[in-house]
């Protein structure tokens, strides 16, 4: 990694120092902090190749990249078959027992590693970086290309007479309470961004309960990580993309879409991905995005393409008129695709949620939210439909009663479609609320759109709070010899320098928009690092913070990088972190040099 060294500025030029402090955006963005801080697995193991000689365990049918992989999760004892020696193909594994010989095919998920992911290792960290959820690292495939094909196409029907009835009629009752099919697993994929790792878990019906309990219960503790939230700032960062291919739509009677032509809030919140679709920001954090699955994983559906996840992700909010990208564009660091469109195919699985790299709050965020019972629902959707101009945002409303409990999660209404509409929202116009997710048209006598079920907001949420609220634990490292850091008092709320890392040394880290700058937080509290000063000369200690919107003051947050060659911290208003001594209260100062190195170095590292 190489950082630009900056000359060091006078107290008058102070407040431009934030403009001058180069910050190496992926060290912070996509690898400080998406590390993960685990022990070695119970096997022992260090570490394993990543060469694909795919194994499957006889006994559960789960997949692994190779025999190191398996048996650093399932113990050297593990009864794994190669993969090829599959009686039946794409059915059980040799000498697997009876009962074990009906789990599906789960290797047909995990793609082959693509040319430039071949080789190398995986450290046991990574192996074990979701175990503690039951998700099982798979091996490191990479990323697919994005093919330019229609990714809405599919049979043909009578669009005019389209209604969600009929639609759930032909359905098999699929317990859309659960979001997934009655009839086979329901399987959650994870993809991490941009190292390429696959991890894989297959929900027991007994799980898929406790998790909606959990989260939709009288004391669920993650309500509020649902609900919709205002731009915090106009867009004013303008840039012009690239043409792309028009495509076919699916056009309800007459064409009822409007452009948008003022981008306002909710229609700053509407986001293209880089592959072609629609999705939305949406929840309290400012880092989740809501989109269909096939946007970002190709589970077959697409035959022009191998399985496996879509290459180079891009997010970009509020473009419109053209191109004009009001808010930029950000890039992904962990991508979940939800249960039945990666193991049944099936189009109710269609639905996808993405973690930012980092918060992002300045174009705003639609809620997302279900109703059990039969509901009317008074929708508008917003998307970028390819039968319309170059990157042009259109709207319009539509209409469905339906009861998004029962039946199949993909429901059927009139409305208009075309491709690059896919995984736009349909809100509820009294309160910004996401309802659906548009999944596809020309299909089924109509155009459908995936529910939020009880099981999709649980996930939801539960991808939130365990991936965005909570967050591996770091340490502030300071001093040429790397034995000073930051201890907190949680009763005091004091911060002193300590020479020794314990418990009172860590926390959680939270990247803050494009400038990479970070909030840290005393876990299980809601206490932040803070320099509560106007000036840059001050006391550092903790002081009640927002983490559930995260609507952080300028003084929690503290921009990571190099100046005058030396690693340090530094607040908005030009405060370095210094140190004082053991014991000693932590403060900031108005400067930093290399004479000053000392007390002025820190870094940010895991335990």
């Amino acid at each position: 990694m190489h950082c630009r060294r900056l000359s060091m500025p006078t107290v008058a030029s102070r407040v431009r120092i934030m403009d001058k402090l180069f910050i190496c955006a992926f060290w912070l963005a996509a690898a400080f902090f998406y590390a993960a801080v685990v022990q070695a697995s119970s096997s022992g193991c260090s570490s394993c190749p990543l060469t694909y000689a795919p194994v499957v365990d006889a006994d559960t049918g789960l997949p692994f990249y190779n025999d190191c992989v398996a048996k650093c999760q399932l113990g050297a004892g593990a009864n794994l078959v190669p993969a090829g020696s599959r009686r039946g193909g794409n059915t059980a594994a040799a000498g697997r027992s009876a009962s074990a010989s009906s789990q599906p095919d789960f290797l047909k998920l995990v793609p082959a590693p693509t040319a430039t992911n071949v080789g190398g290792e995986v450290k046991a960290e990574t192996i074990q970086r979701f175990s503690s959820e039951g998700y099982f690292y798979v091996g490191r495939p990479g990323f697919i290309d994005k093919p330019p094909v229609d990714v809405m196409s599919a049979p043909s029907g009578d669009v005019k007479n389209a209604t969600n009835s009929a639609a759930e009629a032909r359905a098999k009752n699929n317990n859309g309470n659960q979001g997934g099919a009655s009839d086979g697993p329901t399987v959650t994929l994870r993809m991490f961004y941009p190292e390429g790792d696959l991890y894989m878990k297959v929900w027991k019906q007994t799980e898929l309960r406790a998790l909606v309990q959990k989260h939709t219960g009288p004391k669920s503790e993650t309500a509020n990580l649902s609900r919709a939230t205002v731009p915090q700032a106009t867009g004013n960062d303008s840039t012009t993309l690239p043409a792309r291919r028009l495509l076919g739509s699916a056009i309800y009677g007459s064409d009822d879409r409007r452009e948008v032509t003022n981008l306002v809030y909710p229609y700053t919140a509407i986001s293209r991905t880089s592959t072609g679709c629609t999705g939305a920001m949406v929840g309290a954090t400012g880092r989740l995005v809501l989109t269909a699955a096939q946007c970002v994983y190709n589970n077959g559906v697409n035959p022009s393409a191998p399985v496996g996840f879509y290459s180079n992700i891009l997010i970009t909010p509020g473009l419109y008129r053209g191109g004009i990208s009001n808010y930029g564009t950000h890039p992904v660091g962990l991508l979940q695709v939800h249960t039945t469109w990666s193991s049944q195919r099936l189009w109710e699985g269609n639905i996808a949620v993405i973690q930012l790299a980092y918060h992002y709050k300045a174009c705003g965020s639609l809620g997302y939210a279900y109703t059990c019972g039969s509901s009317g629902y008074s929708l508008y959707t917003a998307g970028y439909p390819a039968d319309k101009s170059l990157y042009t945002m259109w709207v319009q409303s539509a209409a469905v009663t339906t009861d998004v409990c029962s039946g199949s999660a993909e429901k059927v209404f009139p409305f208009d479609a075309a491709d690059g509409q896919v995984g736009s929202p349909f809100w509820t116009t009294s309160d910004y609320m996401t309802r659906f997710v548009l999944s596809r048209g020309i299909c089924c006598s109509g155009n459908g759109a995936v529910a939020i079920t009880p099981t999709y907001f649980s996930m939801i949420n539960d991808f939130t709070s365990n991936y965005i609220l909570t967050t591996p634990t770091y340490i502030l490292v300071g001093g040429p010899s790397r034995n000073q850091f930051v201890r907190c008092d949680t009763s005091s709320w004091v911060c002193t320098g300590t020479t020794s890392r314990t418990s009172a040394t860590r926390f959680y880290g939270y990247p803050i928009a494009a400038q990479n700058k970070a909030a840290f937080r005393v876990p299980g509290t809601s206490l932040c690092l803070s320099l509560r000063s106007t000036t840059s000369i001050g006391n550092v200690n903790l002081y009640s913070c927002d983490t559930t919107s995260f609507n952080f003051y300028t003084n929690e947050l503290w921009n990571i990088g190099l100046y005058n060659n030396v690693p340090v911290l530094l607040t908005d208003n030009g405060g370095f972190m210094w140190w004082g001594g053991s014991g000693v209260q932590m403060k900031t100062s108005s400067s930093c040099s290399s004479s000053t190195a000392g007390s002025c170095t820190w870094k940010v590292e895991t335990p």
